[in-house]
Order: structure tokens, then C-alpha cells, then sequence
């Protein structure tokens, strides 16, 4: 048991919901914020945050092997206008 289950449990922790029982649930708390709701603001954000952790943990597994950098022709930051 880690420090923060606690706190997870107490917000609700949206780790067990499957992806569709989220997408139904961002769906409806977005709906909610948008018409007025705004106190519902750090709860929105937190459904993102979760959505945006799925994703990210689905794109490292199906692409394991991390991308080799690369830059620019002319350096990392500068344009290739010249």
C-alpha cells in the first residue's frame, strides 16, 4: 500500500473505470462544466489527466524502443528559412 492510495480513494480513484465507463463520465462531467458548472473545473482536469495517462501508457507499450532524436539541418532551434 502506497502513501497515495489513500488519497486516490479519497477523490475517487479513476484507475478500475474501463475506457469507455471514463469516456462516458469525462462526456457527462464535460457537458456539466460547459454549461455553467464552473466549480467543476480541477475535476475536469483530473479526467484529463487520467486520459492523457492511458494514452501515453498505450503509445510506450506498442512502441517500446524509445525514438532516436533528431534536429534540424541548421541546429535544433533555428528555421530552415534561409
Amino acid at each position: 500500500m502506497g502513501i497515495f492510495d489513500g488519497t486516490k480513494r479519497a477523490f475517487g480513484d479513476l484507475g478500475p473505470l474501463s475506457d469507455r465507463e471514463l469516456d462516458e463520465q469525462h462526456e457527462a462531467l464535460r457537458q456539466r462544466y460547459v454549461s455553467g458548472e464552473a466549480h467543476l473545473y480541477n475535476e475536469l482536469h483530473r479526467y484529463n489527466a487520467e486520459i492523457a495517462d492511458r494514452m501515453n501508457n498505450a503509445y510506450i507499450r506498442e512502441n517500446p524502443e524509445p525514438q532516436e532524436l533528431r534536429h534540424r539541418e541548421h541546429g535544433w532551434h533555428l528555421p530552415n528559412d534561409d
